[in-house]
């Protein structure tokens, strides 16, 4: 189904209005995009994209040229998701019955002019409309799709809620080109409001040029390896107390990864001795886990064992954890 005068008229609640069409220039769309923040962008700003920082964004924003991540594999994988989306769409169809309507342009929020969105798709369920996003991804990835929609695309696709005041929205991703999984997402209001407070906060880092924290990214990372590539000084007379801080943090993640691989091998070793002349080693019935000697390795097989929490190691508690848990509506 395209968008056409047979197709329903698309009405947003918000009162959004397309201020650049579906097949704009390559130069007219990166200059609607610097005027406020996308979809794409807030799973980044969040710390939930891996290949692109909430930094990268920023200097996006504010105009300013970095250099261009060289990955072709990267690459090329973004060129054959962007064609095969005709494909998706129709296998979205065969699975849900749906129509899918043509991409309408870019949208824009009157009340938060900052607030933009590109739809990959519209439907109509019910007499209701709601947003479609195509996906594709290796097979790798199955796993992160098998029970519900990852958290970075859930956070992609509440922000074109948010734009446009639809109640729900799809997901369809094809996996590995062979296998095509649907999930229907609800609006989440908590998040919603947490994502415009953030995307406001950052929004106005990019009006007044403040950088956006440095957060624990590999993409951050990488980034500042391409911005700082070849060096025009030597010597850097920096913040005492900064360059400490930092130097104590990392003396202390290497002396935590050291002791990390030290119990690591201790529990391996003492897995091992249990499992003795043995290859599956049971628990209540169950299967705990599988040692293969020759290759010198245990498999787990299973996570039904239930373990005492107090025994979990606590997790990273740094910034991309904060930012998550307020996406998720958790303080």
């Amino acid at each position: 189904m395209s968008l056409t005068d047979t197709s329903p008229p698309l009405q947003y609640p918000t009162g959004a209005t397309v201020v650049l069409g579906p097949d704009p220039e390559p130069e007219q769309w990166h200059a609607v995009r610097a005027t406020g923040l996308g979809g794409s962008d807030l799973p980044a700003i969040c710390g939930l994209n891996i290949y692109t920082s909430p930094l990268k964004v920023w200097f996006a924003k504010r105009g300013q040229d970095v250099p261009r991540r060289n990955d072709p594999v990267l690459d090329e994988a973004a060129e054959n998701g962007h064609d095969l989306e005709p494909f998706v769409a129709t296998r979205f169809t065969k699975k849900t019955g749906l129509p899918v309507i043509e991409n309408p342009g870019t949208l824009r929020r009157p009340d938060i002019p900052w607030a933009l969105v590109n739809l990959d798709r519209v439907t109509v369920e019910n007499g209701e409309m709601g947003v479609v996003e195509l996906k594709t991804r290796s097979s790798y990835a199955l796993n992160d799709w098998l029970d519900e929609i990852p958290v970075d695309v859930q956070v992609q696709m509440q922000w074109q809620m948010a734009v446009t005041g639809w109640q729900f929205g799809y997901a369809a991703c094809l996996i590995g080109g062979q296998r095509t999984i649907v999930h229907r997402l609800d609006r989440d209001e908590q998040m919603i409001e947490h994502l415009l407070a953030i995307a406001a906060e950052f929004w106005g880092w990019v009006q007044d040029g403040t950088q956006p924290p440095l957060d624990a990214s590999v993409a951050t990372g990488q980034l500042l390896d391409r911005l700082h590539a070849n060096p025009t000084r030597k010597d850097v007379i920096a913040d005492a107390d900064e360059v400490e801080r930092w130097l104590s943090v990392r003396r202390t993640a290497l002396e935590q990864i050291a002791a990390s691989e030290i119990a690591l091998q201790d529990a391996d070793n003492h897995l091992k001795a249990l499992a003795g002349d043995g290859t599956d080693v049971y628990v209540r019935g169950e299967l705990a886990y599988t040692w293969r000697p020759r290759k010198g390795q245990i498999s787990w097989k299973t996570a039904a064992l239930d373990l005492d929490p107090d025994l979990e190691p606590e997790p990273y508690r740094g910034e991309p954890t904060r930012v998550l848990n307020i996406v998720m509506g958790e303080q």
